[in-house]
């Protein structure tokens, strides 16, 4: 040890070119990943731009105009498209009407998931394990294995082209179970017990103590159920037939179907409907990550 400490001492220059040399090929290393992670940021907002960019298009037909990079900005500006999109149909009313689906179901989904989340991961009882193992199988099998049987029973009760009809069905998810069982196993016992101590029942304990320790997955949650009902098309096209009850995605098929067919209106559309998504994933990203980096793997 102390001949090498006195090798060392007898090059400082060496040393100096060394600590040099691995302090440039940090600096390398970042300055690529830098750009490789730029390219990749613009390759998946590349469509999101081409949306924004092109709702603001007068040309109608877009695909035959745009041969290449620079054809993407248009000569001038319009906002005529959105017009169209308030004007051809009652997109307030649409709009309304997803908003409802979608706050109505994420109230459900958070109360719901969450309770038979935190029953499994915090109280005993007989078939527990057996309950956690069936809701983590059931995370196999498509939504589309059980439409039928679903929608049957939608029919059965009479709901049909109702907002129940979409609303209802989504409040029982094996996904969401799993994330908040997941998520309440890493909550302290003691705290639990600490409550229960204090003269606090179940349902106080789960409110006052356990809701607001769990505030990530909570958001993570409520921003993926918001997104995901914001966005669903297959569901309320077989629920609703009526167009007093459309949601916004059945709104936009109008578009694609009327007479005449213009692109600008329908990228226009499209913008309205995105930007809501985008507000509510910008307000609450850091509450989803951190929501997602906590769900990690534990015993069943």
């Amino acid at each position: 040890m102390t001949e090498t400490v006195m090798t060392d001492s007898k090059h400082p220059e060496k040393n100096r070119k060394t600590k040099t040399n691995g302090k440039t090929k940090r600096t390398v290393h970042k300055v690529i990943m830098y750009i490789v992670n730029t390219l990749l940021g613009l390759m998946f907002l590349f469509p999101l731009i081409f949306l924004f960019v092109s709702a603001f298009n007068p040309a109608r037909d877009l695909p035959s105009q745009i041969t290449s990079f620079a054809d993407l900005l248009p000569e001038y500006f319009t906002f005529s498209n959105f017009a169209s999109v308030f004007t051809r149909i009652p997109m307030l009313q649409y709009f309304g009407n997803t908003l409802l689906y979608a706050l109505g179901t994420v109230i459900g989904v958070l109360i719901v998931n969450s309770m038979a989340g935190y029953a499994l991961a915090k109280i005993n009882f007989k078939g527990n394990k057996l309950i956690s193992t069936f809701i983590v199988i059931m995370l196999i099998i498509p939504f589309e294995g059980i439409t039928l049987s679903l929608y049957l029973v939608v029919r059965g009760l009479g709901m049909l082209n109702t907002p129940f009809a979409v609303i209802l069905p989504s409040f029982f998810s094996c996904f969401y179970i799993f994330m908040f069982r997941q998520f309440f196993l890493g909550i302290p016992t003691a705290l639990i017990e600490a409550a229960e101590i204090d003269g606090a029942g179940p349902f106080k304990t789960y409110f006052k103590i356990i809701v607001p320790t769990a505030v990530p997955v909570f958001v993570t949650v409520l921003i993926l159920e918001f997104i995901g009902k914001w966005g669903d098309y297959y569901w309320p096209l077989l629920t609703l037939t009526s167009s007093q009850w459309f949601n916004v995605q059945l709104a936009i098929k109008s578009f694609s179907t009327a007479s005449p067919y213009h692109w600008g209106t329908v990228m226009a559309s499209l913008a309205v409907v995105t930007v809501p998504v985008l507000i509510v994933f910008m307000c609450l990203q850091k509450y989803y990550i951190e929501g997602i980096a906590t769900q990690g793997i534990k015993d069943m």
